[in-house]
């Protein structure tokens, strides 16, 4: 197990963030479950127990109503002398003397007189749930009764119908002359009607009501029929404590009824509801975690794609590219960089292997060439010694020189040499033309205590002297003269090479100036370009060369170098 989650879950951040992310899901949805099941069911027994408490209203309503008929079935015998004498015969006499008496008033009068029967049938005519009325004496031993519905009462007698339901309620009988208690009537109400109000109701659960004897009056349970309470509260807890539900109690004091509601969650179908939800929950957490898991599957193997190209990279294999065209998120911007990096990186190590490879081949042909210059020396000495021995100075001075100079290109690789190394094969050069265009061609150098041991760039002013004499010089002319002049600025050395020779057209002076500026190379300013990229490579934009020209006037070349000494080159 643990090498499983070493190997899928902790080095590797995506499986991570599934992981973190579906646990969170899961933590998330199953407490918005809880939530939302807790508030279902308790709106749904809230809503159960409106319904009660609007079923046990209508009931009291009907209760009240009973009780209404009943108190005006005897405030009509006792507001009545002559039912209350029929009342009285009928609790003092036998039945027999009750009907004598009876014949003989009707005998007397020969019109039907108000009593008692006539009382009950007028009060009672619509009602359909008051099964008998029953007179008792004032000992409250049965006597006699009134049967207004004979099917349903001698059953409930002889308690062939279950789960039936009767209420009494009984009201004293008055003198009217002594106020004394003559009897006892007795209204027996049927209380099955009471179902139609549960049916309409759609109540879900169940309503039982006790007398204050603890009897059941009536029940919407059919398995709980005319239960001592005992009974029925070992039914309940038996029966409805296994289960989630809700009971309560009303007790009205009045009539003495209790009303004893019982919601049970099964009856409201809370557990199919509950089940449908929680499938519902696992549906969702399934299809968030398989959806987030497509995403974070895609943008691992994209990252995977990232690590295996870093990988090959590592290896040296340079020529590796991600190839993405367009930018979709934040993986695809470095796999972009990476490109543009490694491109870069392999730019500048096949510049430095093509530098190295180029200076190794420079160097060969150095090597191979220093012995046809070494040849060529040992020549032009011997030439130089023959001169001398035919007493002809001014060619061997002509010979030293130019095996000098040539010495100096060849033999001194140095890049950067002092100034004064400089002056000294610049001279030798001026002096190998003065000789060539003797009595036309001048020159003149002043240093202006500059520090000659300063260092310059190898070859900066022998070229731009030997481009004034071949472009500038008048053939026609004795006063010839180039004139080089350094000077110490702040930090920077000026060199000036001034001539008087023909100058430069404007044109072509403009031309020659924007080459300088973009490095264009051309066969007639070799030297100038040479030189001037020489400068800025080694010492930077700053620095190199600037001509001012006028035709038939002359020509000045400005040599702008920062002061370089040796050790401490400013580069």
């Amino acid at each position: 197990m643990k090498s499983l989650c070493d190997r899928y879950i902790k080095n590797n951040l995506f499986n991570k963030t599934l992981v973190i992310y579906s646990f969170i899901t899961i933590i998330a949805i199953f407490l918005l479950t809880t939530v939302f099941l807790r508030y279902y069911t308790d709106n749904q027994i809230q809503n159960e127990k409106n319904i009660h408490s609007e079923v046990i209203f209508n009931i009291e309503k009907v209760f009240e109503e009973q009780e209404r008929v009943v108190n005006s079935i005897a405030n009509g015998i006792n507001t009545q002398p002559k039912i209350i004498e029929e009342i009285r015969v009928l609790n003092e006499n036998s039945y027999e003397e009750y009907l004598s008496y009876k014949l003989d008033k009707f005998s007397l009068t020969n019109v039907k007189q108000i009593d008692l029967k006539y009382l009950i049938d007028t009060v009672l005519s619509n009602r359909n749930d008051v099964l008998a009325v029953v007179i008792n004496d004032k000992d409250n031993n049965y006597n006699t009764e009134i049967v207004l519905n004979y099917d349903k009462w001698y059953s409930y007698k002889n308690n062939s119908i279950e789960n039936g339901y009767l209420r009494n309620i009984s009201r004293p009988i008055k003198s009217i002359y002594s106020s004394n208690i003559i009897g006892y009537i007795d209204v027996y109400f049927d209380l099955g009607n009471l179902n139609s109000i549960i049916k309409q109701s759609n109540i879900k659960g169940d309503i039982l009501i006790f007398n204050k004897y603890n009897n059941i009056v009536f029940s919407s349970d059919k398995n709980i029929s005319r239960k001592n309470i005992n009974l029925v509260k070992s039914y309940v807890s038996k029966e409805f404590n296994n289960l989630k539900n809700e009971i309560n109690i009303k007790k009205e004091v009045q009539s003495g009824f209790t009303y004893l509601s019982i919601i049970d969650e099964f009856d409201l179908n809370i557990n199919k509801e509950k089940q449908r939800i929680i499938y519902i929950s696992i549906i969702c957490i399934t299809f968030i975690i398989f959806f987030t898991y497509m995403i974070i599957n895609y943008y691992s193997q994209k990252l995977k794609n990232i690590v295996n190209k870093i990988n090959k990279l590592e290896e040296g294999n340079l020529n590796t590219r991600f190839n993405i065209k367009n930018k979709e998120d934040e993986l695809d911007t470095i796999a972009i960089s990476i490109d543009k990096m490694t491109e870069s990186l392999q730019d500048s190590i096949n510049k430095k292997y093509i530098a190295e490879v180029s200076q190794k081949q420079s160097e060969l042909n150095a090597l191979q060439s220093q012995i046809k210059p070494h040849f060529l020396y040992n020549t032009l000495e011997v030439i130089r010694m023959c001169a001398l021995s035919n007493k002809n100075k001014e060619v061997a001075d002509m010979i030293y020189n130019l095996a000098s100079i040539f010495r100096y290109s060849t033999y001194n690789n140095k890049s950067l040499i002092s100034l004064k190394e400089e002056i000294k094969y610049t001279k030798m050069y001026l002096e190998l033309c003065s000789i060539r265009y003797k009595g036309i061609l001048n020159y003149k150098i002043e240093t202006n205590d500059v520090d000659l041991d300063l260092l310059i760039p190898k070859f900066t002013i022998q070229p731009l002297v030997e481009n004034s004499i071949n472009h500038g010089l008048k053939k026609d002319s004795s006063e010839n003269l180039i004139y080089i002049s350094i000077n110490k600025e702040q930090d920077f050395i000026n060199i000036k090479i001034t001539d008087n020779g023909n100058g430069i057209e404007d044109y072509k002076l403009y031309e020659l100036k924007k080459k300088i500026e973009n490095n264009i190379q051309n066969n007639t300013s070799i030297g100038v370009m040479n030189v001037n990229n020489r400068i800025k490579l080694r010492f930077g934009e700053d620095y190199g060369i600037d001509i001012d020209s006028k035709l038939n006037i002359g020509t000045k070349i400005i040599i702008k170098i920062p002061i370089t000494k040796e050790g401490v080159y400013n580069v």
